[in-house]
């Protein structure tokens, strides 16, 4: 009796559980619910957004490359897996800060302001002998402005972008610390700081269950999935940035 009971609790909970998911996931933001955050363990990002952002909003804006803030370590270690399940060729794989860089400008492009184009940015820059994030970051963004036409630019670092794997669990995880500035008077209009991490756990009670969940776990941590994962974090830090006002 007393086990029957205890099962008719755990699945009107695992129902529970499933109903909420289900409520939160009907509606399409651009921000976590908090389903997103407890399965996540990421309660909150650090978000800023300045006064001046909200009355006088930039009308043009430069994504700048980004780069790996990690350095030397997982996130180098990762980037070669993720390349090695990409298929990517080895000699002229993309670099993680390229890759981010590419997901949240398609995000951030489709806010109503005026875009410049990476490669122009690019060459730019390249033309400037700008060819290391610490030399545009040492820079004034008065001069970049100059440079780039742009009323505002944005830098960005790659706090996280990892794979972890132990049997029956898997985690990707990837980060993102997020920088707008004006580049009249330097002052920072949109600073964010966020994580986005994606869970995958089995339990098994037999040897064919353990198999199963061997290869479900592998196959969660394929390229396609982070890649996923990438684009979900640019699209949430994305949505925290308030939208220009339309011209009528």
């Amino acid at each position: 009796m007393i086990g029957i009971i205890s099962r008719r609790k755990y699945f009107q909970i695992l129902t529970l559980l499933a109903l909420v998911g289900f409520l939160c996931s009907c509606t399409p933001v651009r921000t976590k619910n908090i389903v997103d955050q407890v399965y996540e363990l990421d309660p909150q990002g650090k978000i800023f957004v300045s006064k001046t952002l909200l009355e006088n909003p930039p009308k043009t804006v430069a994504v700048l490359p980004f780069r790996s803030q990690i350095g030397e370590g997982r996130v180098e270690g990762s980037e070669e897996l993720f390349n090695f399940l990409n298929r990517k060729d080895p000699s002229q794989p993309d670099s993680v800060g390229g890759m981010m860089r590419r997901a949240f400008f398609g995000q951030f492009a489709q806010l109503e302001f005026d875009h410049i184009k990476i490669s122009r940015i690019d060459r730019i820059l390249q033309r400037e002998g700008l060819d290391t994030w610490e030399k545009m970051k040492s820079l004034p963004p008065q001069r970049l402005g100059e440079l780039l036409g742009a009323d505002a630019v944005i830098f960005g670092e790659v706090t996280h972008f990892d794979y972890y794997y132990v049997l029956l669990y898997s985690q990707l995880a990837v980060g993102l610390s997020m920088e707008m500035r004006d580049t009249k008077t330097g002052e920072v209009l949109w600073r964010a700081h966020d994580a986005r991490r994606d869970h995958t756990a089995r339990l098994v009670y037999d040897p064919i269950a353990l198999a199963v969940g061997l290869v479900q776990v592998g196959f969660s941590m394929r390229a396609i999935n982070m890649m996923r994962d990438m684009d979900e974090i640019c699209r949430e830090l994305v949505g925290t940035i308030p939208p220009p006002p339309t011209d009528e």
